[in-house]
């Protein structure tokens, strides 16, 4: 977060947007967590009473959240009460209860603080993970552990915010899934959270019920008070306290203007995005989580070009998840995807405390170690479950099966060889599945995209994952504060790759998509259109601004802009050469909301 301060006692505070709006009011600021755990020893003879005690508030949180999710299934819609569908399997799950009586009664503890030992040893393995989106899943434990804590100790839940009257921005240095389902859609207005991101839960119900909010403030719980004013931008991520009268002014005009805006953009939602010449561009989702689908529908994704199935082991941990796991996650997503298709990526994760426990061993640089077709190599027993539980799955959609981190033809050779074994040994087994299934690789190695002529007749697509190539391209780690200014997107070098990759697979007749963080940027899409890239994935939200563009656009601008970026030396100026063009592309009138004016 960085913030500026102005006149009149005006800051600027700049977080993550992580659900589009803009909102502008007055402050209601949440206390900070609920009360400490102390630990107390029992008298003796007393810890099955105890353990009688907690697995009666087990009992009660099961029924609240129960509650919560029939509220949010009758507002949001059904894959959103599958938030508090995961919450009550955490409740239920038999080795946290296990593992919290044999604590207490082999300790003689209180449950409260039992129930805190166990739930933490999981919680940490979440909040250890270099993943944002997969931290971000560690708050669903910590909401049930509230929740449970909160009948425990007798206390109310910290936040009520279902009996408001009147319009409030709520500010708070963390709000869970339930705060955010007891939301008054009617008064509350708006959501500025210290921490969080795009992909928590917290985030995807505010996205669910059209609040906007921005997470990853850092501070503002204690840099705001109640009662100040506050305009809230959910799209850029833009918190602003006491803006004076004429900018309040100037945030209203946006308002009324991106609610316009927002209704014209959903007016495509069931238009083909095409260039004026008549070019078909395929806009898909990026998803991770199965309540994800109702936005993809909503913001009109023709399918989803990367299913990250990270999730489902992160589900499970410390376990892992059966074939049985795999399969059931997988045809729900094929079903929801129809009559589009769904790319599945096998698992990319590694190096992390988690995997760890797996590798036997801890990994120094998880970046570069044991990760993706990596660690399914090593673990074939992971590998396999996970391909059964797809094939069979692809037997109720249109599914393929992308691998992560392939870096030769060698690795890619051995991972195909266990893949069609597992569709041999369905067949022989008469289980249901479908033996035809799509393969393809992900392009974010740099050696991968120097032998895609090589890789091209083993597989039968490509997707470009931006987002490592980039990162692995230029030798940067775009977490690290001191040199992510290094992270360009279009960097010639980074252009001069894609292209290769491009023409490479168009020479074999094999598609070729991006994934990346890319697609979803209005200026970076114009040149991956005019490298000859005709498939996008990308953040279901993203998808009617670019759409939007894509229709207003000559693709043979298009690739005339993709030359002469290729002969610029570096990306500043490609980025500036992009900006004006693509200002001169587009038709004046959505420049400035697209953030295309030079």
């Amino acid at each position: 977060m960085t913030d500026a301060a102005g006149p009149e006692g005006r800051v600027e505070l700049q977080g993550i947007g992580v659900s589009a709006g803009i909102a502008i009011g007055r402050a209601l600021v949440l206390e900070g967590p609920n009360v400490a755990i102390f630990r107390l020893d029992l008298p003796h003879g007393e810890a099955d009473r105890e353990v009688a005690r907690l697995q009666r508030a087990v009992r009660r949180a099961w029924r609240q959240l129960r509650h919560l999710r029939d509220r949010v299934r009758s507002e949001a819609g059904e894959a959103y009460a599958r938030v508090f569908e995961a919450q009550i399997l955490i409740l239920k799950d038999r080795s946290l209860h296990q593992e919290t009586a044999a604590l207490i009664r082999r300790e003689d503890v209180n449950a409260e603080w039992a129930f805190h030992t166990v739930v933490g040893r999981y919680t940490q393995v979440f909040s250890q993970l270099g993943d944002q989106a997969l931290k971000d899943r560690g708050t669903d434990i910590e909401d049930v552990e509230a929740r449970v804590q909160a009948i425990l100790t007798g206390s109310k839940r910290r936040h009520d915010l279902s009996e408001l009257t009147e319009d409030v921005i709520v500010v708070s240095s963390s709000l869970s899934p339930s705060d955010a389902a007891g939301l008054n859609r009617e008064h509350v207005i708006g959501l500025a959270i210290d921490g969080g991101g795009p992909t928590s839960h917290t985030a995807i119900i505010a996205s669910a019920l059209g609040i906007p909010a921005v997470a990853g403030l850092r501070d503002a719980s204690t840099r705001v008070r109640t009662g100040d004013i506050l305009a809230l931008d959910g799209a850029s991520g833009l918190l602003v306290l006491s803006p004076p009268d004429q900018e309040t002014a100037a945030w209203r005009e946006r308002r009324t203007r991106q609610a316009q805006r927002e209704l014209d953009l959903m007016m495509l939602r069931d238009q083909p995005a095409v260039t004026r010449e008549g070019l078909r561009v395929r806009l898909q989702a990026n998803v991770e989580l199965l309540e994800e689908m109702l936005a993809a529908r909503r913001f009109g994704a023709e399918g989803v070009g990367l299913y990250r199935s990270e999730f489902l082991y992160l589900q499970e941990a410390p376990g892992l998840p059966g074939e049985e796991a795999h399969y059931r996650a997988y045809r729900e997503l094929a079903e929801r995807a129809l009559p589009h298709d769904v790319v599945i990526r096998t698992l990319d994760l590694g190096g992390e405390k988690y995997f760890s426990t797996i590798l036997e061993r801890r990994e120094t640089n998880p970046v570069l170690g044991l990760r993706g077709i990596r660690l399914c190599l090593k673990r074939e027993d992971l590998f396999r479950s996970q391909l059964r539980g797809i094939l069979r799955a692809a037997a109720h959609g249109k599914v393929r099966v992308m691998f992560p981190m392939v870096s030769g033809l060698h690795e890619l050779r051995r991972a195909r060889a266990v893949f069609d074994d597992v569709r041999r040994e369905l067949l022989a087994e008469r289980v249901p599945c479908d033996p035809e299934v799509p393969l393809g690789i992900m392009i974010e190695v740099p050696a991968a995209a120097l032998i895609v002529d090589r890789l091209a007749p083993e597989v039968d697509f490509f997707s470009i994952g931006t987002n490592d190539l980039i990162q692995y391209a230029l030798a940067i780690d775009r977490g690290n504060e001191s040199v992510s200014y290094l992270y360009q997107p279009l960097h010639p070098a980074i252009l001069g790759l894609i292209r290769g990759v491009v023409e490479a697979a168009a020479r074999a007749g094999r598609r070729v998509s991006v994934c990346g963080e890319m697609a979803a940027s209005p200026v970076s899409a114009v040149v991956l259109i005019g490298l000859g890239i005709t498939e996008l994935s990308m953040n279901p939200a993203a998808i009617p601004t670019v759409k939007q563009v894509i229709r207003a656009l000559s693709a043979a601008d298009a690739r005339v802009l993709a030359e002469e970026a290729l002969r610029l030396d570096s990306a500043e100026e490609v980025e500036a050469l992009a900006r004006i063009r693509v200002a001169e592309l587009v038709p004046r009138e959505p420049q400035a909301a697209l953030g295309v004016c030079p």
